[in-house]
This record gives C-alpha cells, sequence and structure tokens, in this order.
C-alpha cells in the first residue's frame, strides 16, 4: 500500500509541473516565434502590416494561427461607445511576403471617428489543441496627423 501512495504521489508532481508549464506556455507570447509582427499603417479601410514568420528560415510548414483584431474610437460615446472586432482562424498562412494586407470595412464605423481610432490585433499559435500565449501590435492612429 504504501509502494502505491508513493508512486501516486510522485506521479501528482508531474502533473503539476505539466499543468504549470501548459500554463506559462498559454500566457506567455511564445506565438512570436513563429509569427513576428513589427509594424502596422491604417490607410482608410486597408490595412498592412509588416511580419515575419522565423519558423520559414528552418523550412518548416506555417503554423495554425487564430487572431482577434480590434478597432476603437477615440471619441468617448463615438459609434455609440462601442468598439469594432473581428475573429478569425485558427488558419495556416501560406502568402509570402515581408507584409500582410487587408480590408477593414467591418470597422467602418470605428475607423470613421474625427479623432482617431486605436487598432490592435493579437495572433495565437494552435499546437493541436492547445493555444499558445498571444504576441500582439497595436497602433493609435490621430486624424490631425493624416491631413
Amino acid at each position: 500500500m504504501a509502494y502505491v501512495v508513493g508512486a501516486l504521489m510522485k506521479s501528482w508532481n508531474w502533473i503539476g509541473i505539466a499543468c504549470i508549464f501548459a500554463l506559462v506556455l498559454s500566457i506567455a507570447p511564445v506565438t512570436r516565434l513563429v509569427i513576428d509582427p513589427q509594424a502596422v499603417e491604417v490607410d482608410g479601410l486597408n490595412v498592412s502590416v509588416a511580419r515575419s514568420f522565423p519558423t520559414d528560415a528552418l523550412g518548416l510548414p506555417r503554423p495554425r494561427i487564430s487572431y482577434i483584431e480590434t478597432v476603437t474610437p477615440l471619441t468617448k460615446g463615438w459609434n455609440d461607445g462601442h468598439f469594432c472586432q473581428q475573429r478569425g482562424g485558427p488558419t495556416r498562412y501560406t502568402k509570402a511576403g515581408e507584409a500582410g494586407r487587408w480590408q477593414i470595412a467591418w470597422a467602418a464605423s470605428c475607423v470613421s471617428d474625427p479623432a482617431g481610432f486605436t487598432w490592435e490585433a493579437c495572433w495565437h499559435w494552435h499546437v493541436g489543441v492547445f493555444k499558445m500565449g498571444a504576441v500582439c501590435l497595436s497602433r493609435t492612429f490621430l486624424k490631425a496627423d493624416r491631413k
């Protein structure tokens, strides 16, 4: 009986360590190992993000990645106080190149704030059923800067 209890206690230690390791991976920005967003430009409803995929240098296939993109107006109460958000993925990014380009027509009501808006995107790496910690990129665009 003592042997069974001792073996069970040792296995609980490994389960605890595995749980802590999984928690760290889900919080720490380990997604930067597979996608590295560096800069963003928003022109009207067109977004351009300079990014790299570090695993491309190793010849590995692109990972499965999901995203959450958020546009928040700067004026309190603009768009009835709501922000605009879109989620997508997980999917594999297949297009090569140093910049990703897409439109954010879904955020037109937030981008139209006369004061400006904050754009933010967070990417998550999916490894099987596990979702790794996000890497995020954010920038505030002031309309006074665009005259």
